[in-house]
């Protein structure tokens, strides 16, 4: 019997990639996969079946920090019992330890680091870990990753457009700037070109997300240009989906912004504008560039224009220097019932900030006693804000399927964040619309036929 030369099998390397934090990570985590792909990596859904997995961490607060020291401590003991051959720590808190070493502590448990100018290196990095011999590339710039093929993940029917990164604001308690870098906005042709990719691969909602959404453009000449970039998406985008308008700054919240998106029914009414605090004392030492007038005045001009908007918005409590005073300014604030979604956050001392340099005078049980009763307050204007819709006929985008029927959302409610509707048992896939009546209330969400 003659020998024959039998040909070795090679196996494709496998990637697996866990994406924490926001929305932008997300979409950096896509844009990863996708490059992984065009490398000739396979994507497992499961660490334990990747030769590599991933960690894209967040590091904007502790409790963000601690998170992703509990994954990749939990992925090192399943690599310890024969799961992936390495641990990838990537994203922010990366790139703060790297200016924090105070930090350096939650990255333990990882076997290589890898910030954002080398995401373009990804794959050969790894390859470089597995043992395999590569050739280096030379990376490419962040703006230039951007218009990559993104792997989407979770529901392809809602998506999420990244128009600018880094943030130039002076915020004295946040860490963005130092972390992403101050803002470079992309160019128009390339967010209207993603839009239509995103939406040739099954998109019908686009979440428009930066750091800073009004701020779009004003890194190139001063002038604010998110009015522009939102009609060229209205005019050059034919197709019946809903754009969102995520993360707008209220110091850059213009009356042309709100008579762009009042101008097509495909955008959503719904602002998401993170406010942080209400006492003019607070605002100036958080460095929000407004005052309580000017917060009011803003409020004021975006129910004028828009009268039916949903308005999300975001509160910290604790920060240096609140007194029982500020606080309870801020709690008849959210009392009146202007927002239909608010997250409150418990402020945490971030290495390299201007806050961090005054003594944290709140303690922390008192911290999180405000946060409490800022919640209780905003539940009760939810459940108000969901009452007043019950007999409504409203319409409705399923999302998928839950317990007892299927889940969905209307243009007042953003993925993830915000409530849903409960809808009964009907033949309907994501993505799909449909005319509902509202039925009944919960205190985040509503019941529909």
């Amino acid at each position: 019997m003659k020998n024959k030369a039998q040909k070795q099998i090679v196996r494709s390397p496998v990637v697996a990639l866990i994406s924490l934090g926001c929305a932008k990570n997300t979409v950096d985590s896509e844009l990863i996969l996708g490059r992984f792909v065009e490398s000739g990596w396979m994507i497992a859904e499961e660490p334990a079946d990747a030769d590599i997995c991933l960690v894209n961490t967040c590091g904007f607060i502790q409790d963000a920090r601690e998170e992703a020291a509990g994954v990749l401590h939990e992925l090192r003991s399943l690599k310890a019992g024969g799961g992936p051959r390495a641990v990838v720590a990537l994203g922010c808190l990366v790139k703060r330890a790297d200016d924090s070493p105070e930090l350096e502590s939650f990255l333990d448990d990882a076997d290589a680091r890898v910030s954002f100018h080398d995401y373009s290196r990804l794959p050969e990095i790894c390859a470089g870990l597995l043992g395999e011999k590569t050739g280096e590339s030379e990376p490419e710039g962040y703006s230039d990753f951007l218009i990559r093929p993104r792997l989407r993940m979770g529901s392809p029917h809602t998506a999420y457009l990244k128009i600018s990164e880094g943030c130039s604001n002076p915020c004295t308690f946040c860490s963005i700037p130092k972390i992403r870098g101050r803002q470079i906005s992309r160019p128009m042709e390339d967010i209207v070109t993603e839009a239509r990719a995103l939406i040739e691969a099954g998109a019908v909602e686009i979440n428009l997300i930066a750091q800073d959404t009004t701020a779009y453009g004003k890194d190139w000449d001063g002038e604010l240009h998110l009015k522009t970039l939102l009609c060229k998406l209205r005019d050059e985008i034919k197709e019946d989906i809903w754009f969102r308008l995520m993360y707008a700054c209220p110091q850059h919240f213009t009356r042309e912004v709100l008579e762009a998106l009042a101008s097509d029914p495909r955008f959503c009414r719904y602002i998401d504008m993170p406010l942080q605090h209400i006492s003019d004392r607070m605002l100036d030492a958080m460095g929000r560039q407004l005052t309580k007038l000017q917060t009011l005045e803003k409020l004021d001009l975006i129910r004028g224009i828009i009268p039916d908007c949903a308005i999300r918005t975001a509160f910290i409590t604790g920060h240096p220097g609140e007194t029982a005073d500020d606080f309870n300014e801020l709690l008849t604030f959210v009392k009146e019932g202007l927002f239909t979604h608010a997250g409150v956050f418990t402020y945490s001392a971030e290495p390299g900030t201007l806050s961090a340099k005054i003594e944290d005078s709140v303690p922390e049980e008192i911290k999180q006693e405000r946060r409490a009763l800022l919640m209780e307050a905003q539940r009760a204007v939810s459940a108000a804000h969901c009452a007043a819709q019950v007999g409504k006929t409203i319409e409705v985008m399923i999302d998928g399927a839950g317990e007892d029927g299927l889940i969905g959302r209307s243009q007042r409610e953003a993925p993830e964040v915000d409530g849903v509707v409960f809808l009964p048992e009907f033949d309907a896939v994501p993505g799909d619309r449909f005319d509902v009546k509202i039925t009944g209330a919960l205190d985040y969400d509503l019941i529909a036929e």
